[in-house]
């Protein structure tokens, strides 16, 4: 037997089951008290305790009461509205309960605005936890019978006492298995009279946000709301934002799994509020509906910054056991625009004569804004090379400056590069692509079905992907001599899907492409793609990455927490995420693909027809290409990569002339377009807006 409290869980996939003692339901709506309209949104439960949800966003509002808490009050709150208290024996007989809240007087200083002068310099900075989570859990919310849980992270101004007007803040989500969800940001006050935890409300808007990213940063433009916190901390707070579908969909999933894999879940109790209760503790492989905040878990942020939890509406604040990944940024004028990036223009002065002054600003800003340690940045324009460029340091501790020599690992942007061996042996007629894969690796298993080359290439083979529990699967890998040799992985587990039929993105499959790469040619991987396509084209800075870091120029990597990454064999993935370059060399690929002709000009262009499944539905992914447009609608070709301890980004502009490649030494984790950074886009758009002027 266990005993918690808490129902925030980090890693652990923990759901209390809905109490089988005896218990009452409160069912009803709530609604604005002058005209009647729902109120979305709602906190309603008991306080300091396991009960409290979330009114749905049409108002409507379902909470379970066990009989130990009948006598206590039942509360709702609204941003923005006084809150009802209202004593749950008076009430347990109504059929449906009906709330009315009214609207809070609020009077608010005269603010003066205007432009920043030379004693009030424009300034502003970002407080709070930048870091990102390293794995891909997080901090994740697993209740179906209540909701309002949220996390707090105390944001000290220290120095900064002049920064009082709130223009952005920004959450990092490590998971989402959801189409789409919501979140709440709140500012609470510091509650002196109770050991400082989370307090009252600071701001009187209710501020939600809708997102569909799987991971990664999610901002709240906060510019237009005019808040300004004169107070020396406060809480920066982020809500899960339940509603009742949303939870009985987690119900009904984890309730079929379960009835489906009844060996894979431990039945237990816990006791809660002095009262057991069975619980179910789910395998980490149960198909939850989930969304993840990110966390940071190292000593030094946990005495570096204050976070704490609570597990319902109106649930107990308790200190965290980890760090929330957020921040905000903050100005000490309103008219600072907090969105730095989509202050980038350019004149056409400045792109003939500033050209390199405009992107190196942009690089500063992007460098700051993921909290990079080293990165590497090339552009160019109809072939001409605009810009490029290091930032920051390849080896921190030793105060060494990445350069354009210094050499990044390029992740997943490497399975674009495998994509164009894989045409060329077409080319060359040594490979079919739509001949089952095990002509040419004959060691690959038979399965249930057949795949092919192309369908591997386009994440269509069914070949699982990385399991996503631990770090153990990439870092705890021998060193393989060939891609033939690295499947030993993965190539005895079922298919996930047949051939064809879904679009799973999967870098083993192209760790299976590798060796398809292999028998073809006859030659290892590494020599094929030495002899065939690096060193015709002059990339010369581009290779597999060497665990033992004696490539020369090759810069050091880093964890989110900014610790340095200890090396590690990428032999089992070269073809998938395994390679190291430069920008540069990356920018002679990208131009080779837009303007060149050492590949064959009708292969070419299929690496960039997005691929069907059997049932027509479009994956928007080519061979080794995701196919899309940017914020304004212009072609892009691009992808991305990403490893614990590096990020990556190849952009090409078809109809517009220009290549961008980026490179890290620390994870840039994006929030739109399979990962495509929106400011990236920006950046992009600000050349090709001049150009065509």
């Amino acid at each position: 037997m266990i005993s918690f409290r808490k129902v925030l869980l980090t890693g652990l996939l923990l759901l209390p089951f809905i109490s089988c003692f005896s218990q009452v339901v409160i069912e009803g709506k709530v609604l604005e008290n002058i005209n009647n309209t729902p109120v979305s949104y709602v906190n309603i439960g008991i306080l300091n305790s396991a009960t409290g949800t979330i009114s749905n966003s049409d108002g409507s509002y379902s909470i379970t009461i066990p009989d130990s808490l009948l006598d206590e009050n039942l509360l709702f709150s609204a941003i923005g509205y006084e809150t009802i208290i209202i004593p749950i024996e008076s009430i347990i007989l109504k059929n449906k309960l009906v709330i009315r809240l009214k609207e809070k007087a609020i009077y608010l200083d005269k603010i003066i605005i205007s432009a920043p002068t030379q004693k009030n310099k424009a300034k502003r900075s970002w407080l709070g936890n930048g870091k990102k989570h390293l794995m891909v859990q997080g901090q994740m919310y697993l209740d179906s019978s209540s909701a309002g849980s949220a996390m707090a992270l105390l944001i000290e101004k220290n120095d900064n006492l002049d920064l009082k007007f709130i223009d952005k803040a920004r959450l990092f989500i490590t998971k989402n298995t959801e189409s789409e969800f919501k979140v709440r940001v709140r500012f609470l006050e510091v509650d002196s009279s109770n050991n400082n935890i989370p307090g009252k409300d600071l701001v009187n808007e209710s501020i939600v946000i809708k997102s569909s990213i799987k991971r990664g940063w999610i901002d709240f433009d906060l510019s237009s709301y005019d808040i300004k916190i004169e107070d020396e901390s406060f809480f920066l707070v982020f809500e899960w934002i339940l509603e009742d579908k949303d939870r009985l969909k987690m119900f009904n999933t984890l309730a079929e799994y379960g009835r489906l894999n009844p060996d894979k879940i431990i039945r237990d109790t816990v006791i809660i509020d002095g009262e057991m209760v069975p619980i179910s503790d789910y395998s980490s492989r149960a198909p939850i509906p989930v969304i993840a905040f990110g966390d940071t878990r190292t000593k030094s942020d946990l005495l570096k910054y204050k976070c704490y939890s609570r597990s319902n509406s109106f649930g107990a604040w308790e200190r965290g056991t980890s760090i929330i990944s957020a921040n905000v940024l903050m100005s000490n004028n309103p008219t600072i625009n907090a969105n730095s990036f989509a202050e980038v223009s350019v004149s056409k002065s400045r792109v003939s004569d500033q050209k390199n002054s405009l992107i190196e600003e942009w690089s500063h800003d992007f460098l700051e804004y993921y909290s990079i340690i080293g990165m590497q940045i090339s552009v160019s324009l109809n072939k001409n090379m605009l810009f490029s460029k290091g930032f920051g340091y390849s080896d921190f501790e030793n105060e060494k400056f990445v350069n354009s020599q210094t050499r990044f690992r390029i992740a997943s942007v490497s399975k674009s590069i495998t994509s164009a061996a894989i045409i060329n042996l077409v080319s060359d007629g040594k490979l079919d692509l739509d001949l089952d894969v095990r002509r040419y690796v004959p060691s690959f298993p038979t399965k249930r079905d057949s795949l092919t080359s192309r369908q591997l290439a386009g994440h269509l083979g069914g070949i699982r992907d990385y399991y996503e529990i631990s770090l153990d699967e990439l870092f705890g890998n021998p060193h393989f001599h060939t891609a033939t040799e690295a499947i030993s992985i993965f190539k005895e587990d079922t298919l996930m899907s047949e051939p064809g039929t879904d679009f799973l993105y999967s870098s083993y499959g192209y760790d299976l492409l590798g060796a398809v790469i292999e028998g073809a040619s006859g030659e290892s991987y590494l020599d094929y793609m030495q002899y065939n396509i690096w060193e015709p084209l002059l990339m010369s800075n581009t290779y597999g990455d060497i665990s033992d870091s004696i490539m020369i120029n090759k810069s050091k990597f880093y964890y989110p927490n900014e610790h340095e990454a200890k090396p590690y064999d990428l032999s089992y993935g070269y073809p998938s995420g395994g390679l190291i370059s430069t920008t540069e060399d990356l920018l002679i690929f990208g131009n080779e693909l837009l303007y060149g002709d050492y590949f064959d000009e009708k292969l070419k262009n299929k690496l960039f027809e997005s691929q069907y499944t059997i049932d027509k539905k479009l994956t928007n992914y080519g061979l080794g290409w995701f196919i899309g447009k940017d914020f304004n609608g212009h072609s892009i070709w691009y992808h991305v990569g990403e490893l614990p301890s590096s990020g990556a980004v190849l952009i090409l502009y078809p109809d517009d002339g220009i290549v961008i490649s980026l490179l890290s030494n620390t994870p840039i984790l994006t929030n739109a377009l399979n990962g495509l950074p929106l400011e990236v886009q920006k950046l992009a758009a600000a050349i090709y807006k001049e150009n065509n002027n």
